[in-house]
């Protein structure tokens, strides 16, 4: 299964979300499992967020080199799971690529536990209590999806 993360600008979160799945694709939790990240209105190069790099750094995850980069149609025709932050990024995406749609979900579903489901906090300029909300809630979304969708 290819899994890819989008954000909107910043991918901090795509990518602190592609970092903590890669993790549990090397440790052997998972097996046959690709994992990607990009970004709706990415700026191509720009590095990840320090505040998430420093997150994967206290959970024993070393950050490997990442460059942001805008999502395309070759993302769409890789992934078989689309794992988005925002609905309106759902949105974007299917009203772009319409062949998307049925492979796009939000990331919040995995954590919602429940018919509503909500947008994974965008932490950009915000306090560092949003960016450890913002951390909790993908680190529990991706358990959620590795223990409910991954491993059957």
């Amino acid at each position: 299964m290819k899994v890819l993360f989008v954000c909107s600008g910043n991918v901090s979160r795509s990518y602190l979300a592609e970092m903590l799945l890669r993790h549990e694709v090397e440790t052997g939790t998972l097996s046959n499992i690709s994992v990607s990240s990009a970004g709706l209105f990415a700026f191509p190069g720009n590095r990840p967020d320090p505040h998430m790099v420093e997150y994967l750094q206290k959970r024993g995850i070393e950050p490997e080199h990442h460059e942001a980069r805008q999502m395309s149609r070759e993302d769409i025709d890789w992934a078989d799971l689309i794992l988005v932050m925002e609905k309106e990024q759902k949105k974007i995406i299917e009203d772009r690529w319409p062949e998307a749609e049925g492979r796009v979900e939000l990331l919040g579903r995995f954590s919602s536990g429940g018919p509503i489901v909500d947008d994974i906090v965008d932490p950009f300029g915000m306090s560092s209590y949003h960016y450890r909300l913002s951390q909790a809630q993908i680190a529990f979304a991706i358990e959620s999806l590795v223990k409910r969708v991954l491993t059957g």
